[in-house]
Order: structure tokens, then sequence, then C-alpha cells
């Protein structure tokens, strides 16, 4: 098989090197994955709770955590090759999740995970149109797909700009983590200025802070 691109190579060209190596993920895979998320968020919802235990609804409010102390949590739904989360809502509550909708133009709105859904034209269920629009400072964590990461959280999407634009509207405190298999981690991708690098990776192996937040996970 050949190697990875060497340092200094653009973007583009791992985007073809790993979309030729592109499989279905393997289902052991993605139920450790969910495994691993579920105990990481229920650790921070302990956080959640003793914070807003400290604070009044308002700030609470602004801040994006639900008034039962739990955050509301951005995930995607997957697209036929992707590691789907659809058992994290299953076990977490689907209450608890937004989605995305790509619109006819503009960037990504955010929605209710529940509600009426209807099909993306790459195959997954997004919220119709007209559902309840939710707003980025309502997001505490955000479960975001790539087509690869580093571990300093660089991440590598398909391209388009879509999640990129969206991870520079959530707020400063909103926990940012890449879910992924182990094997598209690497030591260290292209990174541009407008990157908004991940505060955790979520991999079979676990929930791990990386970048300039490891030193405190």
């Amino acid at each position: 098989m050949r190697e990875p691109p060497t340092e200094g190579a653009s973007k583009d060209t791992w985007r073809r090197w790993l979309r030729d190596r592109q499989t279905h993920v393997d289902a052991g895979i993605t139920a450790a994955i969910v495994a691993s998320l579920c105990r990481f968020i229920e650790s921070v919802d302990v956080t959640w709770r003793e914070r807003d235990d400290l604070t009044d609804r308002d700030d609470r409010d602004d801040r994006g955590a639900m008034p039962d102390g739990n955050g509301l949590i951005l995930f995607y739904r997957a697209m036929p090759h992707e590691l789907s989360l659809d058992g994290l809502a299953e076990a977490l509550g689907w209450q608890r999740f937004a989605a995305t909708r790509t619109p006819p133009d503009g960037p990504l709105t955010l929605h209710p995970a529940i509600g009426a859904m209807e099909q993306h034209r790459f195959g997954f269920p997004q919220p119709v149109a007209g559902a309840f629009e939710l707003q980025p400072r309502h997001i505490s964590l955000a479960l975001i797909p790539g087509v690869a990461f580093d571990r300093r959280g660089t991440r590598l999407g398909h391209g388009a700009g879509y999640f990129d634009e969206l991870l520079s509207r959530l707020p400063s405190h909103c926990l940012r983590i890449g879910v992924t298999p182990g094997s598209l981690v690497f030591d260290r991708l292209p990174a541009e200025p407008h990157d908004v690098p991940m505060t955790h990776l979520a991999t079979e192996d676990g929930v791990a802070a990386v970048g300039a937040g490891a030193g405190s996970a």
C-alpha cells in the first residue's frame, strides 16, 4: 500500500489518497466509539450540573446548557460510508441532539434531531425545510465528522467548507469532538488559518483531548 502523502502535501492530495482507501466503518468500531462517547458525555453532564448549581437560569441558558443541566449536543446524520451516531442518540435520548440542514444556498442551519426528516442528496436524513431553527449558542458539545484528523485536532473535511463555517459560529466554550476510526488519525495534516481545531477526538480507543487541551485532559 502506498504511504500517506508527505509533509507539505495539500488538502486535495490527502483527500484523493484517502478516497482511494475509503471503506465502510466496521460495526465493532462504531459500537466502541458510541460506548466511549456515552461515557464521556455522562462525565461532562456531571460537570455541567455542578456548574449550573452555581449560576442562575438566565446565565445558564445563554451558555447553551439546558434547564435540567444537560447540554444540547450537535451531531451529524451519517452518509452511507460514514460512522453512524444514531446509536448514541438512541442511548441518550434524541431530544438531547441537534442536527444540521443544508439549505439551497447559504450556511448550514441547526434544528432539533427529533421531528420530520427528508433525504439529503448525499443519502442521509436531514430536518425538513421550515423545521424549528436553533442557534449556535444553544450548543454545548459538537460531534463532528471528517475525512481524517490529526493529533493536534486538525480536521480534514470534504472540501465544501460547510462544517468549517459552522465551527466558526459555535461558542468558544463548546467542546468540539472529531469522530473517527483510529486508522484515520494521522500525526500531521495540512492546516489553514481559518481551520477551527477539535478539542477532542473520539475513536475506538476512547475520547481524548487533543491540541492545546491535551495537557489538561
